[in-house]
């Protein structure tokens, strides 16, 4: 897959569900667009999970001094 960024990924899975949700779509076509969703929903599966083990809260101790901490979802 290109590199594409998740904005990208995530309106292209949306291209995806539309086109087969149309009852015009062959069983091919059908084939090849679930597989590169599947592909795309890993991608991003991927991409928020490395989101979300790089923020970082910032919180404030009572020294009003900021330290960091992991982001828990």
């Amino acid at each position: 897959m290109a590199k594409k960024t998740f904005e990208e990924a995530l309106a292209r899975l949306e291209e995806i569900a539309q086109a087969m949700e149309k009852e015009d779509i062959g069983l091919e076509e059908s084939v090849k667009l679930y597989k590169e969703g599947v592909e795309l929903a890993s991608f991003c599966t991927k991409k928020i999970e490395n989101a979300q083990n790089t923020v970082k809260t910032l919180k404030e101790s009572s020294e009003n001094v900021f330290t960091l901490g992991v982001f828990n979802a």
